[in-house]
């Protein structure tokens, strides 16, 4: 609920009278107001569509192989590397 909360901002979409129909029979389902179910919907959405773009899940293995090349020793050419002033600076 948005309580003591101001709206910022609106969001329209269209939709066909069988989607507005699916749509408003899950909200009233819930007992949640068509505006919130759909805005639950939309941020859990968008969430799940955020992590599953910018996070990285490795198998047993392969999170072995990361953690074994974390903790190896630097080499010497990754050190002189790192110490290079890039030319951007």
């Amino acid at each position: 609920m948005m309580t003591g909360q101001q709206q910022a901002s609106q969001f329209s979409i269209s939709l066909t009278d069988e989607q507005y129909a699916l749509i408003a029979h899950a909200a009233s389902l819930t007992g949640l107001t068509l505006s919130h179910w759909a805005t639950q919907h939309l941020i859990d959405a968008a969430c799940y569509e955020i992590n599953k773009e910018t996070t990285l899940q490795l198998d047993s293995a392969s999170f072995d192989i990361f953690i074994a090349a974390l903790e190896a020793p630097t080499s010497d050419a990754a050190k002189e590397l790192v110490a290079r002033n890039p030319q951007w600076a």
